[in-house]
């Protein structure tokens, strides 16, 4: 009579799973794990100093982003070539006034975004701490979208120096998390987790 492989040959019953020890240690969690939970707070936090950079610099931030693109490239923002942002103040002060404060509420809806997408990083790698699939996948969801629309378009804008690093850190940041959140040791960790 054959018996498979693990099957007493006396019973033909395969042993009992060895009992689980209530005093074992939980299993140690991987570096790549770590560096996944530290860029996804990283990230965030890349975020919120820029939306409270927006929030705190106001008008004057979003009048030096102007000024930068004017300035920069002003066939880009439909003006004639050689135009200055001092000719368009001189022009017309109002029109001026006006075109930064509609851009300070474009900065300001972003920053608004940026945030709360920001703390849904930081919630969702809270929640990663066991390394959940469900998790990890809303992880990489929010950290992708953060990067792909405040953040992109920060570094498509001509930002002040602070404004972009915070963006092009939030972005690198997000890719780095997403790219963690699959690797193969975040992986067995969960399954080590789930195995307890």
């Amino acid at each position: 009579m054959s018996h498979p492989p693990t099957a007493s040959p006396h019973t033909g019953m395969l042993p009992d799973p060895p009992a689980m020890d209530s005093t074992q240690a939980p299993p140690k969690r991987p570096a790549v794990m770590t560096a996944m939970l530290s860029a996804a707070v990283l990230s965030a936090l890349c975020g919120l100093i820029g939306a409270l950079m927006v929030f705190v610099g106001g008008k004057d931030l979003a009048d030096e982003n102007v000024r930068k693109a004017v300035d920069s490239n002003p066939t880009a923002v439909g003006l004639p070539s050689g135009t200055d942002s001092a000719d368009v103040k001189r022009f017309s002060a109002t029109m001026w006034d006006g075109i930064v404060t509609d851009w300070h509420g474009t900065m300001a809806a972003r920053a608004a975004i940026a945030a709360v997408l920001a703390v849904a990083v930081l919630l969702f790698a809270l929640c990663c701490h066991a390394g959940a699939m469900w998790a990890r996948a809303l992880l990489t969801v929010v950290a992708l979208l953060a990067a792909a629309f405040p953040h992109a378009l920060v570094l498509r804008d001509a930002a002040p120096a602070g404004l972009y690093a915070t963006s092009l850190g939030a972005i690198v940041l997000a890719v780095v998390t997403a790219v963690l959140c699959w690797l193969p040791p975040v992986g067995r960790y969960k399954a080590a987790v789930q195995g307890r």
